[in-house]
């Protein structure tokens, strides 16, 4: 068996029509592909590379995270509860000049990466500057996403002058292009 990866013991949610739920399911992954759900003892559940036992949790799909800034974990909590604009224009984007760098990007994505794993988290859709930092530290951490580089109309971190936007977006679409194959630029 190639890469052959059995989950068992578990309640399996299979997202089928209906929502069928089964007690006590086995998942079989094959080269990173599910080949095969359904209860233990219907499924060949042995010879696998490894095993992974649920310890009677809930195996079931990842959640896609829709929306991300994935680096911005670095100024959680700062200015919390002022309008957008207020928030944006008198903190975060001065902490933005001032702090957002390739190994800021890097360090604060990484760890965004790991608290959306550990929440069960595997796929998001990210958009950030610097974002092929952003995309090397997905790609790095396991996760599934969809990245763009952050396109706006005034100077940012990576592309001071705004009429590059466009250029720089290209660029990085054409850097990490076939970084992973869990990473889709955009």
């Amino acid at each position: 068996m190639d890469n052959e990866i059995v989950i068992f013991n578990g309640m399996l949610l299979t997202m089928e029509e209906g929502l069928p739920i089964i007690e006590n399911g086995v998942v079989r992954i094959q080269n990173g592909e599910i080949i095969e759900c359904g209860a233990a003892g219907k499924i060949d559940d042995k010879g696998a590379d490894k095993r992974i036992d649920a310890q009677e949790g809930i195996i079931m799909p990842g959640f896609v995270n829709g929306h991300t800034h994935a680096p911005m974990s670095m100024f959680r909590g700062l200015a919390d509860d002022l309008p957008l604009e207020t928030w944006l224009n008198e903190h975060i984007f001065p902490a933005e000049a001032r702090d957002v760098n390739p190994e800021s990007v890097a360090t604060w994505t990484t760890h965004s990466c790991r608290e959306m794993l550990l929440a069960g988290i595997t796929t998001c859709c990210d958009g950030y500057f610097h974002e092929a930092f952003v995309a090397k530290a997905m790609a790095d951490s396991g996760i599934r996403a969809v990245a763009a580089q952050g396109v706006i109309d005034f100077p940012a971190p990576g592309v001071p002058e705004p009429s590059e936007n466009i250029q720089a977006a290209k660029a990085y679409i054409n850097e990490v292009r076939n970084l992973s194959s869990r990473l889709s630029p955009s």
